[in-house]
């Protein structure tokens, strides 16, 4: 390495502990260990599994989810270690059983590294592992299979449920469907059957409305110990045994019962929570739990924590519009799974890094934005790639202790507050203005300037 590279590496330190935590975390034996135990009929020949896995890195983060741009380039350096055709084939046969061990395992070296939780809730909640579950349809499969050609309207590639810790903001585990019209909740019982095995303490999960039937309540809690907060439709049949009513800090009516869900045999004793928002011109928020001591857990706390099931959401939107899932490399129901794995395993990664840029700069890790500091772990990467030329960045195997307080080397100064604080933080969002409704549904722009726009009378 001369001393061009070696000033360059000094300067991609963001590049620098992506490429660090991806050896730390896809160690060649923990990956090997991996495709032995899951590999099926696989096999591994010239391209191996963890040579596989840093082709789709290169191809997720450099080249925006093309494996044909990544194998382009590799081409013009005689660097492909096989063909562009047979790293689409090995894709689209790579069994699913790889991609969940892939995540459950490899997230749990991650987790290692985290130096503080992400994210604080309300301390009753302290002697559980809190986990949101949802599912995730993934979308507009690439029409390049034979079967799939010809046909108009896109295509679903698979169904994924996946299981998010609040407090970590990891994806620690998913379950998964290669039909992606299967409904999420068939899926449940080999989610929790990995999260038991993940987590020995117990589990309070945190699902919508469509997880509300007594049935699943009892997957939820087949475990002794294991809790649920549910958000419930509005058919519920529900026998009441008690009621406690108070107001929220917003001073509105919030409705505390416990009494019996369900009909005949699928029956569960369970406390609902209702928060009411009909003032608001809104749907009530009701919840189903078992959690019915109201001293230790109050309402207001269950309703905190319910909101807090957002953040799933926002995992899929980053991950899909971050982290290059719009752009599926392979066009199969499997090698959809596997690149969704990956690009999950890529935001933990990341969660991992915005992290220690937090505590760099000592503001919340809740504050950095996702966006923009993925873009510069790119930009970076690219030009470590563009100027480094066929040297390799410098593989270092260390201990997790080792590995974060190399992290903290790496990534001091890292933290950039014009540029890393959300738009949200620099200005908090008010409440959205009602819109206007243009008279037919459009009109222009010179007759706006002029005022001379015709409206509809939202009276009418």
């Amino acid at each position: 390495m001369d001393a061009f590279q070696r000033e360059l590496m000094r300067r991609s330190r963001l590049a620098g502990s992506v490429l660090e935590i991806s050896d730390f975390v896809f160690d060649d034996q923990l990956l090997s260990s991996i495709y032995s135990r899951f590999r099926g009929r696989c096999y591994e020949d010239t391209l191996g599994f963890g040579d596989f896995l840093r082709l789709m890195r290169d191809a997720l983060i450099r080249h925006e989810g093309s494996g044909h741009k990544l194998f382009v380039e590799l081409e013009t350096r005689n660097a492909h270690p096989v063909n562009e055709s047979n790293f689409y084939r090995k894709l689209a046969r790579t069994p699913v059983e790889i991609s969940r061990a892939l995540l459950r395992e490899c997230t749990g070296r991650l987790a290692e590294l985290m130096p503080a939780p992400i994210t604080t809730l309300p301390a009753c909640f302290d002697d559980y592992e809190v986990i949101a579950g949802d599912g995730k349809k993934i979308k507009n499969a690439a029409k390049r299979l034979k079967l799939t050609r010809g046909y108009s309207g896109k295509l679903l590639g698979a169904k994924a449920l996946v299981a998010l810790n609040l407090r970590t903001g990891m994806a620690v585990a998913m379950s998964d469907s290669l039909d992606g019209q299967t409904n999420d909740v068939p899926l449940v019982p080999e989610l929790m059957e990995q999260l038991h095995e993940l987590i020995p303490r117990p589990i309070l999960s945190i699902w919508d409305r469509q997880f509300d039937d007594v049935r699943t309540f009892g997957r939820l809690t087949a475990r002794a110990g294991d809790a649920f907060v549910t958000r419930a439709r509005q058919c519920h049949t529900f026998t009441v045994e008690s009621c406690v009513t108070s107001r929220d800090e917003k001073g509105r009516i919030v409705l505390d019962e416990i009494g019996m869900v369900g009909r005949g045999k699928q029956t569960m004793r369970v406390r609902r929570v209702t928060l009411v928002r009909e003032e608001e011109g809104e749907e009530n928020v009701v919840l189903l739990t078992n959690l019915l001591d109201r001293e230790i857990f109050s309402a207001a706390d269950l309703l905190e924590l319910y909101r807090r099931r957002w953040g799933i959401e926002q995992v899929f939107q980053q991950v899909t519009e971050t982290f290059s899932l719009s752009h599926l490399i392979g066009s199969a129901p499997k090698a959809v799974l596997l690149q969704f794995s990956y690009c999950l395993l890529l935001y933990n990664l990341m969660q991992v890094i915005k992290a220690y840029v937090a505590e760099d700069g000592n503001v919340l890790a809740t504050v950095v934005s996702m966006h923009y500091l993925f873009s510069d772990v790119r930009k970076e990467l690219e030009a470590w790639a563009y100027h480094a030329g066929e040297v390799p960045w410098p593989r270092q195997h260390r201990e997790a202790a080792a590995m974060c307080q190399r992290l903290r080397e790496l990534l001091k100064g890292a933290w950039n507050p014009k540029k890393y604080t959300k738009a949200s933080d620099k200005k908090p969002r008010g409440k959205p203005k009602k819109k206007l409704r243009l008279h037919g549904g459009h009109t222009s722009v010179q007759r706006l300037l002029e005022g001379r726009v015709k409206l509809v009378d939202n009276a009418a």
